[in-house]
């Protein structure tokens, strides 16, 4: 008898030292997000741009997660990325050596509304689906000295894009300690993005001519998302 009540004490304990580890209803996580490759939400510019797009700005954010019931969260990600380049080639014109040079940098913001589903896992690991809503906003400018490797001709160039897309993934969270966690995801995707109008500006020697264009084309798109990232949670 006095095993069975030892080893029930026992098991008792387990359990409750094992749900410290994974939140349940009503617990609030906070995770921070660093996505070294970018992240479709950022990088999908469609803003065709001769260095801007060449670089996909790496992504960091933040993520607040509600768990209304122990296996069902509601997150909301808030993601910022930025990229800059610089490209100045040097070309022998026949009077001497001219080099054209190119900057070009990209803003965006994103936002993801999502619920994720969690299922029963292990001890510390906490397997998931989820799907969420995501919403992109930014802007890419240019600008080239030289232009044409013509000395005191410089183009200017700068424009926005804006886009919404739908996804489905699933994931896993580790939990280190209590409350501490990392993890990673994958999913599969839709998108949409448009660019908003592009100013340009033309300048040779003193005279500059301005030039604004509205875009009509969009892009839209089924992606396969599986992006590296570094997720650090913490369950409050």
């Amino acid at each position: 008898m006095r095993k069975v009540i030892l080893f029930a004490i026992t098991a008792s304990f387990i359990s409750s030292v094992s749900a410290q580890f994974k939140p349940a209803g009503g617990d609030f996580c906070i995770e921070l997000q660093f996505r070294p490759l970018g992240n479709d939400v950022i990088q999908t510019t469609t803003i065709d741009f001769s260095v801007g797009s060449e670089k996909v700005p790496p992504v960091y954010g933040i993520s607040p997660r509600f768990f209304v019931l122990d296996k069902l969260e509601l997150k909301a990600d808030l993601l910022f990325g930025t990229a800059s380049t610089k490209n100045n080639p040097t070309q022998d014109i026949g009077n001497g050596n001219v080099t054209e040079t190119t900057k070009a940098n990209l803003l965006g913001f994103g936002l993801n509304l999502g619920v994720n589903y969690h299922f029963s896992g292990t001890e510390r690991i906490s397997p998931y689906v989820g799907a969420n809503l995501g919403f992109i906003l930014g802007n890419a400018s240019q600008k080239i000295t030289n232009a044409g490797f013509v000395v005191n001709n410089s183009e200017k160039a700068k424009g926005g894009y804006f886009g919404f897309g739908f996804n489905i993934g699933t994931g896993f969270n580790w939990y280190i300690v209590d409350g501490l966690y990392i993890g990673a995801e994958v999913g599969l995707g839709l998108m949409f993005a448009k660019p908003t109008k592009v100013v340009t500006e033309t300048k040779i020697g003193d005279i500059t001519t301005p030039t604004t264009v509205k875009p009509t084309s969009s892009a839209f798109g089924v992606s396969f998302a599986a992006t590296p990232a570094l997720r650090l949670g913490w369950k409050f």
